[in-house]
């Protein structure tokens, strides 16, 4: 939070009177949202990778604490449109076996499917002053702001992830579609390795991913089980 926006709400708190700007006004809301008791809602996870089962403990975590426990969980995973039932018998018996609470379980058969035009133009024009646009430049000119700024994005780069970038905001609209209303959403965090993915294109997958939603939480685990049961 910077220094104008803390003096507003010093401000504010010794003078409630004191008007606040649209934008503190809701940085103040997102402040204080977690600080009071959640009601009855839900808290929807989006368990999209086996990461251990970090993406599903911490919620079932939040919602044994006072100011959650009104909240009911929902799944939501991706699956095959001919197999949707099989995955959600599947995934009630694991979660039964972690003895996790659940009001419901949604399979995503559609998850795949391309995403909208306006959503891939808006992902374009958004990543637009991030381009390098190396097949434009002289080739050494292109190395020499490559080398010096490194976070950009090259073409080559954006076409070898075009898949990946699809997904984020095919996800993105399946979010809307499904968990507008949520009090929280868990998800699993997108997966980029480092020196392979420009740090402009990977913020650009977490800026389409969660853009336009209610609180998200982006969770990966390291593969490693943080969840046991008894057979």
């Amino acid at each position: 939070m910077n220094t104008k926006v803390q003096d507003n709400f010093k401000s504010y708190k010794k003078s409630p009177t004191v008007p606040l700007n649209v934008s503190d006004q809701r940085l103040l809301e997102a402040s204080q949202q977690f600080q009071k008791k959640q009601g009855k809602g839900t808290v929807d996870v989006w368990w999209l990778f086996d990461d251990g089962g970090l993406t599903l403990l911490i919620p079932y975590l939040l919602t044994n604490k006072k100011r959650w426990k009104d909240c009911k969980i929902r799944v939501f995973i991706g699956g095959k449109i001919n197999r949707i039932d099989h995955d959600r018998r599947a995934m009630a018996t694991l979660l039964s076996k972690f003895r996790i609470d659940f009001s419901d379980i949604t399979v995503l058969g559609d998850i795949n499917t391309k995403p909208k035009k306006e959503h891939l133009s808006a992902f374009e024009e958004m990543i637009e002053p991030y381009r390098l646009k190396e097949d434009d430049m002289e080739q050494e000119a292109a190395e020499r702001l490559k080398n010096s700024e490194p976070w950009r994005i090259t073409d080559n780069e954006l076409e070898l992830y075009r898949a990946k970038t699809n997904r984020q905001i095919r996800l993105n609209e399946l979010l809307k579609e499904h968990s507008s209303t949520a009090n929280l959403i868990v998800m699993s965090l997108p997966l980029a390795r480092k020196g392979a993915v420009s740090s402009a294109l990977y913020m650009a997958w977490l800026e389409a991913l969660s853009k336009d939603l209610p609180p998200i939480l982006l969770v990966r685990g390291n593969h490693q089980s943080v969840l046991t049961f008894y057979s």
